[in-house]
């Protein structure tokens, strides 16, 4: 009973927040979203006995990958950053486009079971994926972590010009 109290709580925080994130006009707040988000996310893997995920969840994504957007927000010009864009037909067209790639994808999950998907889960244990992912394929992970700083790079390369048209 408390833990699908907080399945849903976690779960309905976490969609909460994200649709706030998304109709947010400052994008400060909207990276703080973001944020909580992520922490509810990772806060449902623990209810959901996903202990290694969840710390991937919280070491990457709302360590790593969050530390990277508010330092490209700080170095942002406030002008540049906080600029609206204009509704246009290109969006519109882009978010039906959106819409019918998500009734897609809920029409391809629809047979999907999330219950056997966790029984295999708890079968191998949070153990198995981390010799697996520290074992054969360290190499991978390495990379990845290098692409990673890549990105953090090009992104204060980016942000860190002088713009002169806002």
């Amino acid at each position: 009973m408390i833990l699908n109290a907080a399945i849903y709580g976690f779960g309905g925080l976490a969609v909460l927040a994200t649709l706030l994130m998304i109709f947010q006009r400052d994008s400060v707040k909207a990276a703080l979203l973001m944020l909580l988000a992520l922490l509810s996310t990772a806060a449902l893997y623990l209810a959901l006995s996903a202990q290694l995920v969840a710390i991937l969840q919280v070491i990457l994504y709302a360590g790593a990958i969050m530390t990277l957007f508010i330092v490209a927000l700080t170095v942002t010009p406030a002008a540049w950053r906080d600029r609206q864009p204009a509704a246009s037909v290109k969006g519109l067209l882009g978010l039906a486009a959106a819409a019918v790639l998500f009734a897609e994808l809920l029409k391809a999950a629809a047979p999907l079971r999330a219950v056997a998907a966790s029984r295999e889960f708890a079968e191998t244990g949070s153990l198995e994926l981390a010799r697996l992912l520290f074992g054969p394929y360290v190499f991978q992970f390495e990379l990845l972590s290098l692409v990673i700083l890549a990105a953090i790079v090009a992104a204060v390369a980016l942000t860190s010009r002088r713009r002169t048209a806002v």
